[in-house]
């Protein structure tokens, strides 16, 4: 079947352990929604670095110096500029863009957005000459991962490149969310959806002088890898979250940095892994209670409580290192974490802030969103400004990492496709065996032949990193019951006891890592399997006079899934 087309992909409403900013309690808001750049999105002709001069022509930062290397830099490393296919590729339309020159505009929600709600008529952007402007497209590209979610960027006609009270300037002054097609954009919360109809945000103009992108926040919670990972269509965005780049050690901790736009040192260019003292400083409290600045990565700084290391930068590229350096891919999406190794729980509290230097002072790069000029920026064009010097405090989120996730839990809302983020349920309500798939069009063929029911999507599948282990789908017919196992032990004595192996049914994990939730394996009076997620089901079950069968894998319950609790066992 495949896996859909990206608009597909990005549209489904599958949200893992993303983040709220603000706290877990807070209503949901929007943080920021400024002007990204004018014109450079939809260049014509623009396929590879051999046309890089029409992306120079709209105005398009440009990185003239990776031009002809062997091996070519990818071209998003030459120019940030777009032709009109990447607005298809990007997953912000089913058909291939005929608008051209576009501008783009972000906007930055505490909390992440239903995808399948992000759509151009449910956004207005108020323009200074009075115009009331519906964006052309809207998609959460570039902050696809399943943990983010939390972005939306538009794509349309919003502005020239005139600063604020310039004769003729045009650019946005507000944005605001209406309800404009019958589906509302829903906000997801711990306590379900809340519909964000009637948020609004005043707006920038980058094109003013140093006032390019900000942060927006700054949270720091325990390193995690769960849900740090994008759907299969967007490969560039795999295997570069903190505990791919630095491991698993319960000492390491996320500051997850949010901004009001990409973050590049020229507009084009991306960070790497080891360039946090390039850019940023942290401040703390130190062992006598005054404030020290941690301004390098990989030394040692003695804190109140103990000592801080910061070990560099992940959610970047496809990576750690890669060579040369110029072929690395950054995914410049809104989001970047600085991973910081603790020696004690209290020392990690001695944090207190995110430094962005002055770049007027010129001891730190600068730093532009994606309309920046570039290593070649022409005489007679404006490119978008560099953002001022900035100190946001530390929002902690230790005890509660203040983060939500979704899966619609109707077989109707997915579309038929293979190995999706989520694992559906299924039970025959004659034999009660009970059956998982990650396909939805398999589970779909299982519940048109009349002989099963989708029971719910109870949690995340199919994770795209080094961590995790195929689970095993195990069957024996003659007793109607199918066992599902990421545990080689495991699966070597079912199948000794007769059991077929099916193959891999999904990845999952196979260790407790942080941020996950144990899938326990129950085993019914009759002997047949059953699998959950959910803690309440699980303690039906045991009620019944079930027994546990001990733990199958670990991956993230969705809280929203249905139980099973009424069903004959």
């Amino acid at each position: 079947m495949g896996q859909g087309s990206s608009y597909d992909q990005l549209h489904r409403n599958i949200v893992i352990r993303a983040d709220i900013y603000g706290g877990a309690k807070s209503p949901p808001r929007i943080l920021a929604a400024g002007l990204g750049f004018e014109g450079i999105t939809g260049i014509p002709g623009l396929l590879s670095e051999n046309q890089i001069a029409l992306a120079e022509a709209a105005g398009a930062g440009v990185v003239r110096e990776l031009v002809g290397l062997d091996p070519a830099a990818p071209l998003r490393n030459n120019t940030s500029g777009v032709l009109p296919a990447g607005v298809q590729i990007g997953g912000f339309s089913n058909s291939t863009a005929t608008q051209t020159f576009m501008d783009a505009m972000p906007i930055e929600f505490s909390h992440p957005l239903l995808p399948s709600t992000v759509l151009p008529e449910n956004f207005r952007i108020h323009l200074n000459t009075g115009e009331v402007v519906t964006p052309l497209y809207v998609a959460q590209n570039p902050n696809l991962d399943f943990n983010e979610r939390q972005t939306v960027v538009a794509f349309g006609y919003f502005a020239n490149r005139l600063p604020t009270g310039e004769p003729g300037a045009v650019h946005p002054v507000r944005f605001e969310v209406v309800n404009g097609g019958g589906t509302p954009v829903q906000l997801i919360t711990p306590k379900g959806l809340v519909d964000g109809t009637g948020l609004s945000q005043t707006s920038n103009n980058p094109y003013n002088p140093f006032n390019g992108p900000t942060l927006v926040g700054a949270k720091l919670s325990r390193l995690s890898l769960a849900g740090d990972y994008a759907p299969p269509a967007f490969l560039n965005s795999v295997a570069n979250h903190g505990v791919e780049y630095y491991g698993t050690s319960e000492k390491l901790y996320r500051l997850r940095l949010f901004t009001s736009g990409g973050f590049s040192p020229d507009g084009v260019s991306g960070f790497l892994p080891q360039e946090f003292e390039r850019f940023f400083q942290l401040t703390a409290t130190g062992r006598g209670g005054n404030t020290i600045t941690i301004g390098e990565a990989g030394t040692s700084v003695k804190v109140q409580g103990g000592t801080l290391k910061v070990k560099g930068i992940a959610d970047l590229g496809n990576g750690l290192s890669t060579d040369p350096d110029y072929t690395y891919s950054e995914d410049h999406d809104n989001q970047f974490d600085v991973i910081v190794k603790a020696s004690s729980p209290k020392a990690i509290r001695a944090l207190n802030a995110v430094v962005l230097p002055d770049p007027r002072l010129g001891t730190h790069s600068p730093i532009y969103n994606p309309g920046g000029p570039g290593t070649a920026p022409l005489p007679d064009y404006r490119y978008t400004q560099p953002s001022p010097g900035q100190t946001l405090a530390v929002e902690f989120a230790l005890k509660d990492p203040a983060t939500v996730s979704w899966a619609d839990q109707s077989l109707a809302s997915y579309d038929s496709a293979d190995d999706l983020a989520v694992a559906f349920r299924l039970r025959d309500p004659i034999t009660g065996e009970w059956r998982l798939t990650s396909s939805s069009s398999q589970a779909n063929s299982w519940v048109s032949s009349g002989d099963w029911q989708l029971v719910d999507v109870p949690f995340a599948a199919n994770a795209n990193d080094s961590y995790t282990a195929d689970v095993v789908e195990l069957r024996n017919s003659s007793r109607n019951d199918t066992v599902y196992s990421a545990d080689p032990r495991q699966i070597r004595r079912l199948e000794r006891a007769g059991y077929d192996n099916q193959g891999t049914a999904f990845t999952g994990y196979n260790k407790p890592l942080r941020g996950l939730d144990p899938v326990w394996q129950l085993l019914s009076p009759n002997g047949q399997h059953a699998i959950t997620a959910s803690s309440e089901e699980r303690r039906h079950w045991l009620a019944q006079g079930w027994r546990n069968d001990g733990i199958a894998f670990y991956s993230v319950a969705f809280p929203n899934a249905t139980t099973t609790i009424g069903w004959e066992a």
